[in-house]
């Protein structure tokens, strides 16, 4: 297998590890991920990978990852967050478009529909906005960055007026609670009570998702003043997240970020891509974001690779046991700037997404392995009874015997609910 126009093998083997890490014993859970949004976040670099690289490696995989509304709403008894279940909705549009899968279009469809009902303010506080979760005690940036990118892909599919409007009122809600700060171009990542951005510009996957956002209302309307933006959005976040010695891209928290942190950078990226495809070819913005990206990949592979046989020597961890398949790797820790501490499935979806970021226009994917899609048992239904947490998470069955959501570490089952 070769890429025509693009020198990726090294893609080839994350994907290959990610993929492989993937099924557990006899059911299909993604080994480690550490919440259940991470589970739906990876499918987009994957789809984005078959797009940009044209192969249908593990198709299946993505295939096999739908799951209605209901089914998602009950993977995370008893009540997700509006952002979590939001990541399935972007995953699901995306593999729509490249793969043609209908099922996927129509959930992304039904989730944008449950969150607008369940999670936006319809008491016109502040302009609307979606609240975190069911509590409707916050207004993060980030499902409000969400839903726009959500709803304006979704009208430019289904060109139905009522996608439109709810799009609006969201864009409008963002624009006009000072969420950016229109010095800095940076992003809070909340409003506060009185209609202002909170001022905290610590996390990058914020803003990555709201340039998305922004190159899909362009490509609704061909309005510049949007890529204007998402230019300005991109601009700022590379500038204030770029370390000043290596020139590397960090989080906010690094090197000590938590699980759910560990994909916001390969989130940036996925989305700085999406912008540097709308930019045209001649432009010296785009390429310097493609500067910018080789040199990440670069120092990725350099300082923040371990690639020993065995792969238990980089101090992998396999969460949820052993996987199915026998793995290799490379893999990559948290901390792009280095050193190797220890892989996982959060640190490695992230060093895909800016592999596959970097990917070459019209790179063409030759030889038998493009279509290369190994056989996976089917998934299981499982109980409590099967023991499918980790040790350390509790079980907690909320329809008995049919439904079940692991806890975290800190929390005990009651009642059907994890507290």
């Amino acid at each position: 297998m070769k890429y025509k126009n693009s020198p990726v093998p090294i893609l080839d083997f994350i994907y290959d590890n990610l993929l492989t890490c993937a099924p557990v014993q006899n059911h299909q859970v993604w080994n480690g991920f550490d919440g259940f949004w991470q589970n739906g976040a990876v499918l987009e670099p994957m789809v984005n990978f078959m797009g940009y690289a044209n192969h249908s490696r593990y198709v299946s995989v993505v295939r096999s990852s739908w799951r209605p509304l209901y089914s998602l709403l009950e993977a995370y008894g008893p009540y997700p967050s509006f952002d979590d279940v939001c990541w399935y909705g972007l995953s699901f549009v995306r593999i729509y478009e490249v793969l043609g899968y209908e099922e996927f279009l129509d959930t992304a469809l039904d989730i944008f529909n449950w969150v607008w009902v369940t999670g936006w303010d319809f008491s016109g506080h502040c302009g609307g906005g979606f609240f975190f979760d069911d509590s409707r005690l916050s207004k993060p940036a980030i499902i409000n960055v969400q839903m726009l990118q959500l709803g304006a892909k979704l009208y430019r599919i289904y060109q139905k007026d009522d996608i439109w409007n709810k799009t609006t009122d969201v864009y409008n809600f963002i624009m006009n609670n000072s969420i950016i700060n229109t010095t800095s171009y940076l992003l809070s990542d909340s409003t506060t009570w009185n209609c202002q951005g909170n001022g905290n510009y610590g996390p990058t996957y914020s803003s990555g998702v709201l340039i998305g956002a922004l190159v899909e209302l362009y490509k609704l309307s061909n309005v510049s003043s949007y890529i204007d933006l998402a230019v300005k959005l991109a601009d700022a976040t590379i500038i204030y997240h770029t370390d000043n010695i290596t020139g590397m891209f960090r989080e906010y928290c690094d090197p000590n970020c938590d699980d759910d942190a560990k994909m916001f950078k390969g989130i940036f990226v996925r989305n700085l891509r999406y912008l540097i495809d709308a930019l045209p070819d001649d432009d010296v913005t785009k390429a310097g974001y493609k500067i910018w990206l080789k040199h990440n990949v670069m120092g990725i592979t350099k300082y923040d690779m371990c690639d020993k046989s065995p792969i238990y020597l980089c101090n992998i961890t396999f969460k949820d046991g052993p996987p199915y398949f026998n793995v290799s790797g490379p893999v990559f820790s948290p901390d792009w700037i280095g050193p190797v501490t220890y892989g996982a499935p959060m640190q490695q979806a992230c060093a895909l997404d800016l592999f596959v970021a970097s990917i070459d226009a019209k790179t063409q994917c030759t030889g038998n392995y493009c279509s290369y899609d190994p056989s996976y048992p089917p998934p299981q239904p499982l109980t409590c009874q099967s023991h499918p947490c980790p040790p350390d998470e509790p079980c907690c069955e909320y329809s008995p015997y049919t439904t079940y959501t692991c806890c975290e570490s800190t929390q005990k089952c009651q009642n059907g609910i994890c507290v």
